[in-house]
């Protein structure tokens, strides 16, 4: 016997060269709030401009909002809104990667809320209210890695208090994501990588998630299998479409259909956290540095042995006889030696040996709601201590 409640109400449209589409399909407004990151980097690839052109000819006006940085905050979020308000928009578009969209979902829901955005945050030092709907969002992709397009989540940092935290509600689904892999032929090859292991590290986590589903278990281990095998191929060739389009596949449509069913669990908020109190501490590198640390302890621990089996299974792994769910340990290495991502270390952002006590503390403080197992803040110190280079 099994249940579960699913609800996707994104239109996704994917595939090379859909970005044209834009120029004709139908938008959730007349005016839209354009949220793109302060490098200009949409800019000096010419997709700002194709964006704003496409609009034009939808008889869409827009503005643009050019603050978001890499781990989106709390004062960009209302900055965003502010700006919103002003210029009288009706909806937001995220341009670009994670940091935009999430900024875009953030300022929607503080265009019908009042007061400040952390009002809202459900955990940490957060207010706990609940917000009254969002203005609509829409997605445009540069990227394959967060799976924000297809989920109700975004995730912001409070600059003062130094958290980074989940915000959560069906009103931030996007109403529509344009999911181009031709726009991510020049993306740069560490940043590919960081966003391909925080795609896996998201079907990973919300497949041994106690939310998941059997629905869920789908889409991850599939996810599973693609950024396998198609990983590799577009860390060495970064212009191979095929492999572009099985990545974002991958990770912007399976992913975030599986974080809309389930949910990420203690990796992601111990990486959250290192991030939010080092913000040059890119989020997929944060994950990747304790990946292998964190995997051995809970499958030397013999936690969900038969979902890591499963896993491993999906990497092409076959299992260590009389050690359950080694396959998955396995496959991970081996997918991090052949990235070259296996000896990324943790001091190259700021984390300094002496922060591991504080990280470990904040994280286990935020709390581990989905884990299929306990972790004590003990546990994360070993886990740290372990990982740090």
């Amino acid at each position: 016997m099994f249940e579960f409640c699913s609800y996707i109400p994104t239109k996704v449209v994917f595939g090379p060269g859909k970005l044209k589409e834009l120029a004709s399909m139908k938008l959730p407004g007349k005016k839209a709030l354009i949220c793109v990151t302060e490098d200009g980097l949409m800019e000096k690839l010419g997709i700002q401009g194709r964006v704003l052109q496409y609009l034009s000819q939808n008889q869409i006006e827009s503005v643009v909002y050019d603050k978001v940085t890499p781990n989106p905050t709390r004062k960009g979020v209302m900055e965003a809104a502010e700006l919103a308000k002003t210029e009288n928009c009706d909806f937001f578009i995220g341009l670009g990667g994670g940091s935009s969209i999430d900024t875009a979902k953030a300022a929607s829901i503080m265009m019908v809320n009042e007061g400040d955005l952390w009002d809202y945050a459900q955990a940490g030092t957060g207010g706990r209210k609940e917000g009254k709907s969002a203005f609509p969002v829409m997605t445009i992709t540069t990227t394959a890695g967060t799976g924000t397009e297809c989920d109700p989540w975004c995730v912001i940092t409070n600059e003062q208090t130094k958290e980074k935290l989940d915000f959560g509600t069906d009103a931030v689904f996007p109403v529509i994501s344009v999911i181009d892999p031709e726009l991510m032929l020049t993306l740069p090859r560490t940043l590919t990588l960081y966003q391909g292991f925080d795609a896996l590290f998201h079907a990973v986590e919300c497949y041994i998630a106690t939310c998941g589903c059997k629905l869920t278990d789908i889409y991850c281990l599939e996810a599973v299998k693609l950024i396998t095998r198609w990983l590799p191929v577009v860390a060495e060739d970064g212009e191979n479409l095929e492999a572009r389009v099985n990545i974002s596949y991958a990770a912007n449509v399976l992913c975030g259909f599986a974080q809309s069913l389930s949910a990420t669990i203690s990796p992601h908020i111990i990486g959250q956290c290192m991030s939010g109190l080092f913000p040059g501490f890119v989020h997929g590198a944060s994950l990747i540095v304790t990946a292998e640390a964190y995997y051995k302890l809970v499958i030397d621990r013999g936690y969900v042995s038969d979902k890591f089996q499963e896993l491993g299974r999906a990497m092409g792994e076959e299992q260590e006889e009389g050690r359950p769910g080694s396959s998955f340990l396995s496959g991970l290495t081996k997918l991090m030696a052949q990235t070259e991502m296996r000896d990324l270390p943790m001091s190259q952002f700021g984390v300094r040996k002496e922060d591991i006590k504080r990280i470990a503390e904040i994280s286990t403080g935020i709390g581990f709601d989905f884990d299929p197992y306990v972790l004590t803040k003990e546990d994360v110190e070993e886990i740290l201590e372990k990982s740090y280079r």
